[in-house]
C-alpha cells in the first residue's frame, strides 16, 4: 500500500516540522502511524543539553525521579518525562529537560505527538548551567508561550534562582511571571511548590518536601534502624525491669529466711 503522508521541513534534526493539525485530519490511520514513525526519536547533543555536563544532569534526573515517584501514587495519569523530542502540530520540535502532561497516562514513548496524544505538555522546566542561556532566559519565555504551554520554569542553577511564567490565556500567548510566595513557586499544573534548595529543584506539597527514590530509600533505611533501635531498648528495659523483679524477689525471701 502506498501512502500518501503530507511533506514536512526535515533537513535538519532541529527543523524537523509535525504535521499540521489539518493535515493530521486528512489521513488515515495507517498514514499517521507512518508519520509517527518518521518523526526522529532521538536528540543531539546540543539539544538535550548534554554539553551542561554532570551538574546538569544530576539535576535534571533528580528532579524527573521526584516527580515521576509522587506522581505514581499521587495521579498516576500525569506523564512526566525528560529530554523528549516533542512535536505540536506544524511546529519544529522541541526538547524541555523536563515536562508534564495531565491525563497523559501511563506508557513508554518514543515521542511525544500532541496530535497522536490529544494532549499537550502543560508544565515545563528547563536546567540552565551553561550553554544558551539566551534560549531559556529569552527565546524559550516566547516560543512555549506561543505553543500554548500553560507554564514555564526555569532553574538557573548558575544565578541559583528560579524563574517561573504562566499562560493566563492561551489565545494571547504571552506569559506573566510567577511571583514567589515564602521563596517559594507555585506550580498550579503540578499542584507543588518549586524551589532551588542546594543546587538542587526540590518540590514541596504544604509543609512536606518530596523524596527522590534514593532518599525514600534512605529515609526507609532510617526508619527502620530507629524502629530496632527502639525495640532493643525496649527489651533492654524490660530485661533490667526482669533483673529488677528478680532481686527484689530474692531479697524478700532471705528476709523470710531471716
Amino acid at each position: 500500500m502506498t501512502l500518501s503522508i503530507p511533506p514536512w521541513d526535515s533537513e535538519a534534526p532541529t527543523r524537523v516540522r509535525a504535521p499540521t493539525q489539518a493535515a493530521w485530519d486528512a489521513m488515515s490511520e495507517p498514514e499517521r502511524a507512518a508519520v509517527v514513525a518518521s518523526l526522529p526519536s532521538w536528540v543531539d547533543i546540543e539539544e538535550s543539553g548534554a554539553m551542561q555536563g554532570d551538574k546538569h544532569r544530576t539535576a535534571n534526573q533528580r528532579a524527573e525521579r521526584t516527580l515521576t515517584s509522587h506522581f505514581a501514587a499521587a495521579d498516576p495519569e500525569m506523564y512526566i518525562t525528560a529530554e523528549m523530542g516533542t512535536y505540536f502540530p506544524g511546529e519544529e520540535r522541541v526538547v524541555p529537560d523536563l515536562m508534564a502532561v495531565p491525563g497523559g497516562g501511563a506508557g513508554q514513548r518514543l515521542t511525544w505527538v500532541v496530535t497522536r496524544e490529544a494532549k499537550r505538555p502543560a508544565w515545563v522546566l528547563e536546567i540552565l548551567v551553561a550553554g544558551h542561556r539566551e534560549k531559556d532566559l529569552r527565546d524559550h519565555v516566547v516560543r512555549y508561550a506561543e505553543l500554548g504551554i500553560r507554564e514555564y520554569f526555569i532553574a538557573d542553577l548558575i544565578q541559583r534562582r528560579i524563574l517561573a511564567y504562566r499562560l493566563p490565556d492561551p489565545s494571547i500567548a504571552i506569559y506573566t511571571p510567577v511571583l514567589a510566595q515564602h521563596g517559594r513557586y507555585r506550580a498550579e499544573v503540578l499542584g507543588l511548590d518549586v524551589v532551588l534548595e542546594d543546587g538542587a529543584v526540590r518540590f514541596y506539597e504544604g509543609a512536606r518536601r518530596l523524596l527522590d527514590p534514593d532518599e525514600q530509600v534512605e529515609a526507609l533505611r532510617d526508619a527502620l534502624n530507629d524502629e530496632l533501635v527502639l525495640r532493643q531498648d525496649a527489651e533492654a528495659r524490660a530485661n533490667d525491669e526482669a533483673r529488677a523483679r528478680g532481686d527484689a524477689d530474692q531479697a524478700r525471701r532471705e528476709a523470710e529466711q531471716r
